[in-house]
């Protein structure tokens, strides 16, 4: 049930982006793909949402810009205990599709993405670094000016090859909303992807379950970056106290990412 509603709860305040209202964003589409999880030898992915059909799914996108090729192996079905936290260590206890790593072995802790051909066709996949000093941070002030609210926060989040940078920004409150975002520099380029929520109280959690109202950094990662042309799709990762918050978004060309796939993996200790 905690997990349950701890998804529930992210997606809500995930969907409320600068007051638009989108609701219902999956945990995977054929269109685009799902966040398969590993098992703890590396070779193995598990697709949790049911997309169809899986034989389409042949490459796999994992943290640092790493491309993985990969092929559907069989559909998992297991009984439902009750207790099925989404972690390696449980993963022949998970139903889903599996997939098998067919070169390579994906890192411990690694995040991975099964992403779709007509993602892929055309894209480039970028390369994703640990950010240097500043990074984006360096343009703070411009962020204030796009989005008309001042920055009382910034960390660089990563590098991006060609030259980019991501950066988390906490924007100063107005009465009750709070915004955070991931900002993709790009030049004199700059393009959002909107955390809102709703302040309900000093220290009282805000954007995930027991932060105290208090944005960190930490546990933020891009899995993985596309270009194909004025275009990006960003896969991030939010790790929580409770589970990892898992985000497909993609820009068309515009100064704003849409969120097309919101997923939750419920991964808090026994």
């Amino acid at each position: 049930m905690r997990r349950h509603l701890s998804g529930l709860a992210f997606c809500f305040l995930t969907v409320l982006a600068a007051g638009a209202q989108v609701q219902n964003v999956p945990d995977g589409t054929d269109e685009h793909g799902g966040f398969g999880l590993q098992d703890q030898s590396g070779t193995r992915l598990l697709l949790i949402p049911n997309l169809v059909p899986p034989e389409i799914l042949k490459a796999a996108l994992c943290g640092g810009g790493r491309r993985f090729p990969v092929q559907f192996a069989r559909r998992q079905t297991v009984q439902d205990s009750g207790n099925k936290r989404q972690t390696p260590q449980r993963f022949d206890e998970l139903s889903g599709n599996v997939f098998t790593v067919l070169e390579g072995k994906v890192e411990p802790d690694a995040t991975c993405f099964l992403a779709s051909e007509p993602l892929l066709a055309g894209s480039t996949l970028l390369s994703v670094a640990a950010p240097i000093g500043s990074g984006g941070c360096v343009q703070r002030g411009q962020f204030a000016a796009r989005r008309a609210r001042p920055v009382i926060r910034c960390w660089p989040i990563a590098r991006v090859a060609r030259g980019k940078q991501i950066a988390l920004l906490e924007f100063d409150r107005r009465e009750k909303v709070a915004l955070a975002s991931l900002v993709l520099v790009d030049g004199a380029r700059m393009i959002f992807a909107d955390y809102p929520a709703e302040f309900r109280g000093e220290g009282q959690d805000l954007w995930r379950a027991d932060d105290g109202g208090v944005l960190s950094p930490h546990g933020f990662a891009v899995v993985f970056a596309l270009q194909r042309g004025d275009r990006y799709t960003l896969g991030v990762a939010w790790d929580g106290a409770e589970g990892r918050s898992l985000s497909l978004w993609v820009s068309e060309g515009s100064e704003r990412f849409r969120q097309v796939i919101n997923d939750y993996w419920y991964q808090a200790p026994s």
